[in-house]
């Protein structure tokens, strides 16, 4: 009567419900998934109203009195730890009825007392043994994945989907889920059939009842008759169906149980065909010309049916017509037991999911494991393979009373059914409530009742299971049910593999018998088998399962804060890689650069930041900020709190960029911190992602444009509306609360409101974009003082930072450049304007500004709208126009740059230089002492350092320079390095002013890769490739004596400009001269070693309590013993520096050390070969024994003409074979000291 009473109450509030206490659109409440001492529930954000589902939100553990809601958790302390227990009125169902029994009953409804004698009967004992092994490593290796999941913090309704969307995130997780929902839904269709198949079969033609009509459309209106029977069930909730499931294992426990003892019980016997086998009975009409009824031998348990039963025999299935093999009857035994997932699926109704998941999947596992081999070993060793093949319901028919296994049939598909359709309507409403899909299943979240019965789901599953009817029988929905379950268990088995290769600190499951292992087995077992079940469907589903990924990656997910495995595997593969990344492998043919973009305020510099954006190449691109104060304990971090601006700012305007802020009391303090810090990797060893380039606006007095404002957002879909923004708007800030005194000095305070509320303006909704501070007004004073910023240029010099000054560029028109498809230029003037007299030289930063506009121009628009022009200055009279043109195109061929060559007469703009410098307008006042160390220095300075030209000389070029800027976008200008003294920052600063006033953007260019090395050796002439960050450093540990090899101190070694007679000169360097004889031409270089020749031997490194001492011997190295085959403990080999000679030859600088028990040993080896003129090699050797107090170095200088050589060494490249046909000059030994002998 309690149990009647029940299900009338269930009835009346699930069909009578008033509509005003559950109203569609009221929103889920939904438990943390953590303790959190002020918050215990929350409500979902609705986005169809821009507001929470309720007026107003109650956090019930603000208010202590209100202790009545049933959504505060429970935590009970177990054996294993802390459990927190969502106390919800939903949840209701413990281990047995809502997880032991959904598993059991859906793997027997199909297995048990229909398909195991099919399975038997084609594979045969061994193989269904191996078929079932399979099934199990399969499923039990996803069950330990299922049960690591489900320890791994809270369970909401959605089962696996729940858990695999937290766990991969929504992209992956909604794809999955998806999979998932239609593999219930299919799975359940073939439940439906299975049930249909079996009735017909029991009371259908030929049988003793003979009350079912047996046809494709009957059987589809039985399937319907079902399936509304179920839906009914399920409407009434998830209690009813608990006990349903309860009692039907009960009973399909029982029959199984008469099963056995019938196999025991019946003697052989004769059993009947059934009439719904119309393969067999045409088959047997046609050899036989029978009528009559057929039967097949039931023989008790007998040894020679065993032995007929043992190996397989793939026949025609009769209710298909399909010829048989061991991939379909897999994909037949593995869909019939796929339930091993429906547990998991009621873990909204579980009142403790983490532990009844575990506990209660495992033992359903293990005992329809035991149950089904046990009876698959029962029938092979008692009823023929004839039986088994034409009757798979001949269980009735041996049974103590026959309607026992109708009624067992019944019970578990019927079972399975329901569990199918609960599982898959669970399933689409957790998708629903997430907004995977946005909008579409808004209806399915309304169309729940107060007691949280999904309705809307479950009518909608209900239609899809009617529409998989129409496949046909069982047999034929069976391969579909088995790529699609096997495709699911393959996205839990990866989404625990990822979590914990990728090492995530929050996977910390407290089920203790998982790991990588067991879900690599499952993975890699379920996507095997599912193609050789089908490739065609796996492929399908496969190519279906990456659309909807591709699809939901396009969209925003504003419910899904749940993190995503991509980005942790994202961030351990990127840690990773950044450890990998070795400076000592730098290669020029790889260089990009890395910039590191210093913005005031992105109001005024969009087009700055745009420009930047198309030229980094795929390299790294920061925006820098400083904000200047002082945070003292207590007060709040300005930059934090100003990060989101920025972060919406790089989204909208689709750059590829960081962001890096620091608060520092000065500029310079952060921008030297901003230079120093930025990017990724190991700072200590200067590798991975560093900012190789720094980028500034100019500074001079000029009032700024708030470009943010006036851009055009709709074009570039910045706003979700489509409506264009009123450019004439001023945007309303909010003022932040005064900071109090004393917490954060100097700061600026601008409107930081939330990140995701709006802003308006002019009454359109914006992103938070606009919320960056207002401007500097025309009277007001600069932050930042001329000769800070000059400070700063040297600081990133001084790094060996490239630097880069950014003038006008709130003129630069790239979008009308796109729009209009006009042709423009991009100039080029690598000329160091300062000297006039290397016009025609070209230095690293002639390069670099080669290598900006050339990567400037491989991004669209610049591609296909650019020109390059390269501008040359050249004295008409004395200058050889052609030649230098004819060079300085040779020069762009060989660094395969497609730009035009222009050559600019300029001798009456240099011959301003000579006038007289009262003419420098607004210079600094300088004194006369002043002046004449100036003039010296500048007699005496390198091309790299300033010196002060007048004014006329600089407007004579700037007026050069613009007659040549018609339809120029943007142009390069050579940065000279900024003046050593003080005193002349704000004359450097004037010179550029008027170099590049009224031009269009100029960016002021300094290349600062090798100017350390420039500086320190006095020469602009340096080898192509120069490792300057590979060191070797030996260390004697006691004494602290070293012995150290780098790149610079081996140039040093290098006679640049004396000996000249000895530097060799090309093949063809005597014809080239004879045919230019008469030619009257001026030499601007000075003649230096183009070989790059060094003596360098290594550098030996004193300390202040001790210091080398060096002998002369004549001991030899003692090669037989470096011969000897003992453990390598250590090996490498380096290039410290490489040229190829104008491809005239080759010259490079290599070191190799050897760590051996004995000692080690190191050569150094300098080798150079001129074409067809000159092989020369210079060889240091250092061997150390162990128990010695010295090391020994050999240092020998070979050298001999290719002419001399036999002919097979003048072009071979084997180094060794030439050297030893090489002319010894110079051999020398020596003993290293490094302590006194005892």
């Amino acid at each position: 009567m309690n149990g009647f009473n029940r299900v009338r109450a269930t009835l009346r509030r699930t069909l009578f419900s008033n509509d005003n206490d559950a109203s569609p659109t009221m929103t889920r409440r939904e438990d943390f998934p953590i303790l959190n001492r002020h918050l215990s529930s929350y409500e979902r954000f609705d986005l169809s109203t821009g507001a929470q589902g309720a007026s107003s939100t109650s956090f019930h553990t603000i208010n202590p009195l209100n202790t009545s809601s049933s959504h505060v958790p429970i935590i009970e302390t177990t054996s294993e730890g802390v459990e927190f227990l969502p106390n919800n009125a939903k949840r209701t169902l413990r281990t047995i009825p809502g997880v032991f029994c959904p598993i059991a009953l859906s793997m027997f409804s199909i297995s048990l007392f229909m398909r195991m004698g099919f399975v038997v009967a084609n594979a045969g004992v061994l193989q269904t043994l191996l078929q079932f092994g399979l099934c199990f490593i399969i499923l039990f290796c996803t069950l330990l994945s299922v049960c690591a999941l489900a320890t791994n913090g809270a369970i909401e309704g959605g089962g696996v989907y729940h858990m695999i969307s937290r766990a991969l995130g929504p992209e992956f997780g909604g794809s999955i889920g998806v999979l998932f929902f239609f593999a219930n839904v299919i799975g359940n269709g073939q439940s439906v059939a299975a049930l249909v198949e079996a009735l017909v079969a029991s009371f259908g033609p030929g049988s003793k009842a003979d009350a079912f009509e047996d046809s494709h459309w009957w059987r589809i209106l039985y399937g319907t008759i079902i399936n509304m029977i179920s839906l009914i069930t399920c409407l009434l909730g998830s209690s009813l169906f608990s006990m349903a499931t309860f009692f039907i294992f009960i009973l399909v426990s029982f029959v199984y149980l008469m099963v056995v003892v019938s196999f025991f019980v019946k003697s052989p016997m004769q059993l009947l065909i059934p009439k719904v086998n119309t393969y067999i009975y045409e088959q047997q009409s046609s050899l036989y010309n029978k009528t009559d009824l057929i039967y097949g031998n039931y023989t008790g348990f007998s040894s020679a049916t065993m032995r007929e039963n043992t190996y397989s025999n793939y026949t025609i299935d009769y209710t298909t017509g399909d010829t048989m093999d061991f991939a379909t009857v897999f994909g037949v035994l593995f869909s019939s037991i796929t339930g091993l997932l429906a547990g998991a699926n009621m873990s909204g109704e579980l009142k403790r999911p983490s532990r009844s998941i575990p506990t209660g999947s495992v033992t359903a596992l293990l005992f329809v494991f035991f149950i089904l081999i046990t009876e698959a070993l029962l029938m092979a060793g008692t009823t023929s393979r004839f039986i088994l093949t034409n009757n798979y319901l001949f269980l009735q028919d041996i049974n103590i009373w026959e309607p026992f296994v109708v009624i067992g049939i019944i019970a578990a598909t019927f079972s399975a059914c329901l569990s199918g359709l609960v599982g898959a309507s669970r399933i689409l409403e957790a998708l629903a409530i997430d907004e995977i899909f946005g909008p579409l299943f808004h209806w399915i979240r309304g169309g729940t009742t107060r007691r949280g019965n999904p309705w809307a789901a479950v009518l909608f599953t209900f239609i899809l299971v009617q529409l998989t009817l129409l496949i046909g029988s069982m047999n034929k929905i069976a391969p579909i049910v088995t790529i699609f379950f096997l495709l699911a268990y393959f996205a839990v088995n990866l989404s625990c593999l990822a979590l914990d290769l990728a090492s995530a600190p929050n996977f910390r499951p407290t089920f203790k018998y998982f790991s990588w292992h067991t879900a690599l087995v499952g993975a890699v077992g379920s996507i095997i088998m599912c193609f050789i079940v089908s490739a065609a469907f796996a492929s399908i589903a496969i190519g279906v399962l990456i659309g909807f990924i591709c699809m939901l990656h396009l969209r925003d997910f504003p419910r899904a804060s749940w993190g995503s495995i991509s980005q942790a595997l994202i961030f351990h593969q990127v840690r990773k890689y950044l450890l990998m990344l070795d400076p000592r492998k730098e290669h020029v043919k790889f260089w990009r650069p890395q910039m590191l973009l210093l913005v005031s305020n992105p109001r005024s510099s969009i087009n700055l930041i745009d420009f930047v954006n198309d030229m980094k190449k795929g390299g790294l691109f920061i925006l820098g900020h400083v904000k200047t104060g002082h945070m003292d304990n207590g007060s709040n971090d300005i930059c934090s709190q100003e990060y989101p601006f920025w972060v919406s700012l790089i989204d909208n305007m689709k750059i590829k960029a960081f962001v890096d802020m620091t608060l520092a009391p000065t500029i310079r303090d952060g921008v030297l911190q901003l230079m120093r810090l930025s990017g990724l990797g190991n700072r200590k060893k200067k590798s991975g992602l560093r900012p190789n380039t720094v980028i500034l606006g100019f500074y001079d007095s000029a009032t700024p444009e708030d470009k943010l404002r006036n851009r055009s957002f709709f074009k570039r879909r910045w706003l979700k509306s489509s409506t264009p923004i009123n450019t004439t708007a001023t945007p309303a800030f909010h003022q932040q609360v005064p900071i109090q005194s004393g917490t954060m000095e100097g700061a600026s305070t601008i409107t930081l409101n939330s990140f995701n509320s709006l802003t308006t303006i002019n009454g359109n909704d914006m992103y938070p974009i606009f919320n960056f501070g207002e401007l500097r007004q025309e009277n007001e004073e600069k932050e930042l003082d001329v000769h800070s910023y000059v400070q700063i240029i040297k600081d990133a010099l001084y790094l060996n930072k490239s630097v880069c000054l950014a003038r006008n560029f709130h003129q630069l028109q790239k979008d009308d450049i796109e729009t209009n498809r006009r042709k423009v230029f991009v100039d080029i003037w690598p000329i160091n304007f300062i000297f006039p007299e290397t016009s025609t030289q070209f230095d690293v930063t002639c390069l670099y500004m080669l290598q900006l506009a050339t990567i400037l121009a491989m991004v669209k628009p610049w591609k296909t709208r650019a020109t390059l022009r390269v501008f040359l200055c050249i004295d008409a009279i004395n200058d050889n126009a052609l030649r230098t043109q004819q060079h300085l195109d040779e020069l762009l061929s060989q660094l395969r740059i497609n730009a035009q060559t222009r050559m600019i007469a300029w001798e009456n703009v240099t011959s301003l230089l000579n006038t007289t410098p009262s003419t420098n307008d607004s210079a600094a006042t300088i004194s006369v002492e002043q002046q004449s160390s100036s003039a010296t220095m500048t007699s005496n300075t390198s091309p790299n350092s300033f010196v002060d030209v007048n004014d006329s000389y600089i407007r004579g070029v700037n007026e050069l320079i613009r007659q040549q800027c018609d339809n120029t976008s943007c142009l390069y200008l050579y940065l000279p390095r900024p003046p050593k003294d003080k005193i002349l920052s704000q004359r450097y600063m004037r010179v550029l002013d008027i170099l590049s006033n009224d031009l269009p953007p100029v960016l002021f260019v300094h290349g600062s890769k090798r100017q350390e090395y420039e500086t320190g050796l006095e020469t602009n002439h340096l080898p192509d490739m120069i490792f300057d960050k590979t060191t070797l450093r030996i260390v004697h540990k006691d004494n602290k004596l070293e012995i150290l090899f780098n790149a610079f101190d081996a140039l040093k070694h290098i006679d640049m400009y004396n000996n000249l007679e000895q530097i060799p000169k090309v093949s063809m360097s005597d014809i080239w001269a004879k045919s230019r004889s008469t030619d009257r031409e001026l030499d601007y270089v000075r003649p230096y070693d183009w070989t790059y020749t060094t003596r360098y031997k290594g550098t030996l490194c004193s300390s202040s309590d001790s210091s080398w001492r060096i002998e002369t011997t004549d001991q030899q190295l003692d090669l037989e013993k470096l011969k000897r085959q003992e453990p390598i403990l250590f090996y490498d080999e380096f290039t410290l520096y490489e040229d190829e000679l104008a491809d005239n030859g080759m010259s490079n600088l290599t070191l190799k050390i050897r760590c051996m028990p004995s000692g080690f040993f190191i050569l150094l080896r300098f080798f150079m070969r001129v074409d067809g003129v000159l092989v020369r090699c210079f060889d240091t050797r250092y061997h150390y024994e162990v128990g010695n107090c010295y090391v020994l170095r050999e240092y020998i200088e070979r050298e001999s003409p290719i002419s001399s050589l036999k002919a097979e060494y003048q072009s071979t490249s084997d180094i060794n074979a030439v050297i030893t046909q090489l002319k010894v000059n110079i051999h020398q030994l020596e003993k290293l000291f490094f302590k006194t002998s005892t």
